[in-house]
């Protein structure tokens, strides 16, 4: 299926000669949303094809998930850092950092 490109106010057209390889121009900034594309007899802006904008619809609800996770990582990290300070004692004597007997050489 062969597509054909242009800008807008342009005269000079562009012929991609499939929907993969027009999606990979679109991803890579070389066909912007408002390009015009050639669909049947009339001009459509390019953001406007629906495969296009379910890609763009995707990609968002993709970020607003990594922002999530992203968040809920933090999130856990801070616990078990805050779990950690509170138990420092415990922590060190099951590691070995502390071992048993020991006592602190620096008055406090």
């Amino acid at each position: 299926m062969k597509l054909q490109v242009k800008q807008t106010g342009s005269t000079q057209e562009l012929t991609v000669q499939s929907q993969k390889e027009f999606l990979q121009l679109y991803r890579r900034g070389v066909i912007t949303a408002d390009d015009l594309v050639l669909r049947g007899d009339r001009w459509v802006p390019a953001g406007q094809l629906p495969w296009i904008h379910g890609m763009a619809l995707e990609t968002r609800r993709d970020n607003k998930r990594l922002f999530w996770i992203t968040v809920g990582m933090m999130l856990l990290g801070l616990l078990g850092v805050l779990w950690i300070q509170s138990h420092a004692g415990t922590v060190a004597r099951k590691t070995g950092a502390l071992p048993p007997g020991a006592v602190r050489a620096v008055p406090r």
